[in-house]
């Protein structure tokens, strides 16, 4: 009793699967199903579980029999027909429609997406080597100075140098235009102008002209005030003002001085170092923090480098996928912003009825992040494929060894962790950084003009598998 299965592919990776049951099996079927149904029901002459088969039929009618005994082979028969296809399912299939004599089935099957990543090989980027500057390294050394600092609310009128607790707004002053024609574009424009650049109710700043509002009066203006004091000025951006939103513009201020505090720094000496942590010289800590820096912006550059490159790889790239993708997409999507939900302390269903929203529309707001979401990882995929990217044990157990060696001297607790990381979340995540350094070391090879032959790699493959 041989299914007779018919599948068609289209255009949006998805496999419209046909399925054709022999009669002789739903017969089947619906016999097995009465052997059931005569040990549940109670009928006059007989004893249960010998009421034969057509005393069931004509009780429980022959329709509703066929329908109950289908129900019951729909999925062992969509299994058998998978087994039989074996197509490559990326998602969650659906069962479309039935025929019920004969007995039909139709499923649509998601597909893997196809990725087709064109020249990529042809791309190329002059890669900038990472450059730690002193003037970088003296500033992590003043904010080490603030992590220590000492402050004091004084009686007295703020000096420079000192910490400023204000309340108060600031509203750029608006340019208004002399000519009668106000056309309806400038009046759209007006509409758009951002007034309000300052709003606050309780916030410090520090009085240094070369960190606030850099290159206008808004510190001079503030000097000489004491706590209790109100004051309202104008200041005026320079054409060249770093904030090019602000630069040549007006504004007025309207603040009041809620506290004046004196602050203290450490000196840059040896004791501030052993205040950072175990360094017993300034010189050290300074080395320290060098090294912070180099592993903060190598990690930068190595994440723009990737960014980029599936950027530009997306551009020639052909991606076909099914819609099923993008839902699950969304699905993961929303399941992370309902726990994000539930941690803040709200219950899933009165968020959405707050929101006066819907999960649907809630989905459809990440659709579209959804879909580029995909689209990326499956970029990022197909190009360690094409690649012929691997992780083998002894990746892993070097990523682990690093990775212990930031755990100190307690053995116990470093054998603990190699266990972690040796199964389920802990295994998945080193992997994945294990195969996101290699993605990235590619990258590089290929936008330097350095990276290996494909077909080499292959052969080296292949031979590797023959001799295993």
């Amino acid at each position: 009793m041989t299914l007779t299965i018919q599948t068609e592919e289209n255009e949006q990776r998805e496999l419209k699967l046909t399925i054709e049951v022999p009669e002789k099996r739903v017969e089947q079927a619906m016999r097995q199903t009465a052997r059931k149904l005569g040990r549940e029901i109670s009928i006059p002459g007989f004893r249960r579980g010998k009421v034969p088969y057509n005393v069931v039929l004509r009780r429980v009618g022959r329709e509703a029999l066929r329908a109950e005994a289908i129900d019951e082979i729909v999925q062992p028969i969509f299994e058998e027909a998978m087994e039989q296809v074996e197509p490559e399912v990326y998602g969650r299939s659906s069962f479309d429609d039935m025929e019920i004599e004969p007995l039909v089935l139709k499923f649509t099957i998601p597909l893997a997406p196809q990725v087709d990543l064109g020249d990529y090989r042809e791309l190329r980027k002059e890669i900038e080597p990472v450059n730690i500057t002193d003037e970088a390294v003296a500033e992590a050394l003043e904010q080490a100075q603030i992590r220590h600092q000492q402050v004091e609310s004084v009686d007295r009128p703020a000096a420079a140098g000192d910490i400023v607790t204000i309340s108060g707004n600031g509203e750029l002053v608006r340019v208004e235009d002399d000519t009668d024609d106000e056309s309806e574009e400038a009046e759209s424009d007006n509409e758009d102008y951002e007034d309000v650049i300052f709003d606050e109710e309780n916030i410090d700043l520090l009085l240094d002209a070369d960190k606030l509002y850099l290159g206008a009066p808004f510190i001079d203006e503030v000097v000489g005030l004491s706590t209790g004091d109100d004051k309202s000025f104008t200041i005026s951006f320079p054409d060249d003002f770093q904030d090019k939103e602000l630069a040549g513009k007006e504004a007025d201020f309207e603040i009041s001085i809620l506290d004046v505090k004196e602050r203290e720094l450490p000196a840059l000496d040896d004791e501030l170092a052993k205040l950072e942590g175990d360094y017993e010289t300034l010189d050290e800590l300074r080395t320290a923090l060098r090294e912070q820096l180099e592993t903060q912006a190598e990690a930068e550059a190595k994440n723009e480098l990737i960014e980029g490159m599936i950027d530009d790889m997306l551009e020639k790239a052909e991606i076909v996928y099914p819609p099923a993708a993008v839902e699950s997409e969304i699905d993961d999507m929303v399941a992370n912003f309902q726990n994000q939900v539930k941690q803040s302390g709200w219950e899933w269903e009165d968020f959405v009825k707050l929101q006066g929203n819907s999960e649907e529309a809630i989905r459809e707001n990440f659709r579209e992040s959804a879909a580029e979401r995909l689209e990326r990882q499956q970029v990022l995929r197909q190009f360690v494929l094409d690649e012929m990217l691997t992780v083998s044990a002894e990746d892993v157990e070097t990523a682990i060894d690093k990775r212990l060696e930031g755990f100190g001297d307690n053995d116990e607790f470093k054998e603990s962790m190699r266990n972690y990381f040796n199964s389920g979340y802990g295994f998945d995540m080193i992997s994945s950084e294990v195969i996101m350094d290699k993605a990235y070391e590619r990258m590089t090879a290929v936008l330097t003009g350095n990276a290996p032959d494909l077909e080499a790699l292959k052969a080296a493959a292949e031979a590797a598998d023959e001799e295993e």
